[in-house]
């Protein structure tokens, strides 16, 4: 196959990717919807948030071997303390999607929008 027919090849594969890309950088910007949150540890749900209408709170989920500290402010959700080593889930952030949930995998904490 000659360089020119390849390269005609590549051309829309390459389209297809940067739009397949823009596309997830936009609906992980967007942000979302749904304003509840659903903290889970170990598979089972531990609490329920609607964070329209939440009063600023922090409170710890887990026990004093394996621990996340919740904090909701301003009707955002994120972890801002945690037992685990690695500090993933706080460096997540604040939750703004359903697609990208907050996950303490040391603490099995999962932390998602519903």
């Amino acid at each position: 196959m000659s360089k020119r027919k390849k390269a005609l090849l590549l051309i829309p594969a390459a389209i297809l990717t940067a739009a397949a890309a823009m596309y997830m950088i936009c609906a992980l910007n967007a942000g979302s919807d749904k304003h509840t949150a659903e903290i889970s540890v170990d598979g089972k749900i531990v609490r329920t948030i609607d964070l329209r209408s939440a009063a600023d709170e922090t409170f710890t989920v887990g026990n004093e071997d394996a621990y996340n500290i919740i904090t909701v402010k301003d009707g955002e959700i994120y972890v801002s303390e945690a037992s685990c080593p690695d500090k993933i889930c706080i460096n997540h952030g604040p939750l703004r999607s359903e697609l990208l949930p907050i996950i303490c995998l040391p603490n099995r904490l999962s932390v998602k929008l519903i």
